[in-house]
């Protein structure tokens, strides 16, 4: 064999055998692939997965939620900016007999403190989008900052220390993603006596176990005002959920309950009263204040709509 054959057919297997060592680009970027099973929903699979059902939805080409047994649906291979804002999982509290369980923000000390601006804010173990989320801050959340970061923010998380994204975070108190009250039709009977009763109650503090104006938990605070409507209701947010008649959220109508589980343990465990307009008002955790019902859907698992009042 001449030298330059020699020395050609050596190069030729150099290059084979390093493009086969080497993934292209588009194999390193390529999606990673879900099947879907029973009991799956893309709200399901988003908060399983790090990300939005509107990211889910763009990546799938899907014109609906509803899913197929057996569907395969691509999923995102890391989380960008906006999947900092999917669910809360309330960790650090637990359900005592006789009382309800809200979003309770973590301990706050006397050193600086900020509020969270997005819908809910991803709570992480390590300062990096690779870090586990040990748990979500809804909107509006005050947190105690222990190293403020360009990019990263050290926070007291109950008994320990995490990080949150600082982009999401504020000197400056949260204004509320709706600053509009609730506009009721005027065939909707009793919503002007509801808003009032509901008004002087806002900012009223969470408190665990609490059934009055000094103080509410979820299904404390729902009980109160229907109380004053006339319709008594059971304590708990389960037993609240047990009863009433069951209505679909699209005809939901101002004074109708929301349920939901707050805590992900596959039961009832917040109750919120609808409004009107897409907006529910609730004993969160910190105090009595209004939400979007599709901020709600964001944070937990939603469970139904309980009608009490006589329309």
């Amino acid at each position: 064999m001449k030298p330059t054959s020699r020395i050609f057919t050596i190069l030729s297997f150099i290059a084979l055998t390093t493009s086969a060592a080497i993934p292209t680009a588009a194999a390193q970027e390529s999606p990673a692939v879900y099947v879907v099973a029973a009991g799956d929903t893309l709200s399901k699979i988003a908060r399983e997965h790090g990300t939005t059902v509107q990211v889910l939805m763009q990546m799938n080409n899907l014109t609906s939620d509803r899913l197929a047994i057996g569907q395969k649906l691509n999923l995102p291979l890391s989380e960008i900016a906006h999947a900092e804002t999917p669910v809360p999982q309330l960790a650090d509290v637990s359900p005592a007999s006789g009382s309800d369980v809200g979003v309770r923000p973590p301990d706050i000390a006397d050193s600086r403190n900020m509020t969270v601006t997005a819908d809910v804010l991803n709570v992480r173990q390590t300062p990096s989008l690779d870090g586990a989320i040990l748990g979500k801050l809804p909107f509006g959340t005050v947190v105690q900052i222990l190293e403020h970061g360009a990019e990263w923010s050290k926070i007291a998380y109950g008994s320990t220390e995490a990080y949150v994204y600082t982009t999401y975070l504020s000197d400056t108190a949260a204004t509320a993603p709706s600053a509009s009250l609730p506009v009721f039709s005027d065939d909707t009977r009793g919503a002007d006596r509801l808003q009032a009763i509901v008004q002087p109650l806002l900012k009223t503090p969470y408190v665990y176990g609490g059934t009055t104006p000094d103080g509410f938990d979820c299904s404390g605070f729902t009980a109160y005002v229907l109380q004053q409507l006339g319709v008594t209701l059971p304590r708990t947010s389960e037993e609240q959920f047990a009863g009433g008649q069951a209505v679909p959220l699209e005809q939901a109508v101002p004074g109708d309950l929301l349920f939901y589980d707050s805590l992900n343990k596959g039961r009832v465990s917040h109750v919120a009263l609808y409004m009107g307009n897409g907006l529910i008002v609730h004993a969160n955790g910190t105090d009595v204040r209004y939400e979007k019902v599709e901020n709600m859907h964001k944070l937990y698992p939603f469970y139904g709509v309980k009608r009490y009042l006589i329309q």
